[in-house]
């Protein structure tokens, strides 16, 4: 799932060309992206919507708390993270954590549950899309991706009104992207995405999935030869 934005030194850069789809997409299968030049601005300094900045510092603080917990311990970081989501719903960033910590405790349906909300109070929070991807992808559910993301594969098409985003937010949206060409068929335009997040985040373990998806070990090939249709 994606994850908070985290605190680092301040570094920006700007955006280059991105994929996009050439002509407006009418289904999953038949979207042919092609280069647009797009430029916004990435960094890596925290970016929190007014409703965020308007909390309790105390609050606040504790949310960079339990984001810490959610690595270490995130089922102790549940009930809290539930108390929150109840008292302060207009905060889409509680959402994303506590969809992280169920996530990481196997309870993906609930999870999803969360996100589900979230999109219903928060429909443009980029993060709750994000996860929603994620879980359509891992059920297999491809043609469903698009419709979250509006048809739109270029994060400035996606948000106009933005000029800056943040680290995690390109590699969430890049890495989901990226992984439904990938299971869609469309390699050449998958292999673009793995390239920007190859450049951004090498580390990423989005970025690694996407690379094992495009390019298999031998053993994961012969695995899929095996699990194939018999002709």
């Amino acid at each position: 799932m994606a994850k908070r934005k985290a605190k680092k030194r301040k570094r920006t850069k700007k955006m280059q060309p991105r994929p996009r789809p050439k002509h407006p997409p009418r289904s999953a299968a038949s979207d042919a992206p092609g280069i647009i030049a797009v430029e916004y601005k990435v960094t890596f300094e925290p970016i929190f919507d007014d409703a965020y900045r308007r909390l309790p510092k105390a609050v606040r603080d504790r949310l960079d708390e339990l984001f810490e917990l959610i690595q270490r311990k995130p089922q102790e970081a549940v009930p809290e993270l539930l108390r929150l989501k109840r008292k302060y719903p207009n905060i889409p960033q509680i959402y994303n954590y506590l969809t992280s910590a169920l996530s990481s405790l196997g309870k993906i349906e609930e999870a999803e549950a969360v996100t589900r909300e979230c999109l219903r109070r928060h429909p443009d929070y980029l993060f709750a899309r994000i996860n929603m991807a994620q879980f359509h992808l891992a059920r297999g559910e491809y043609d469903k991706v698009p419709e979250i993301f509006d048809h739109t594969y270029e994060l400035k098409l996606l948000y106009p009104e933005r000029n800056l985003f943040h680290i995690t937010e390109v590699v969430g949206f890049f890495g989901a992207v990226g992984m439904y060409f990938a299971k869609t068929g469309q390699r050449t335009v998958a292999e673009k995405y793995l390239e920007i997040l190859q450049k951004l985040a090498p580390g990423s373990p989005l970025t690694q999935q996407l690379k094992r998806e495009l390019h298999p070990g031998l053993i994961v090939r012969l695995a899929r030869r095996l699990s194939g249709p018999v002709e």
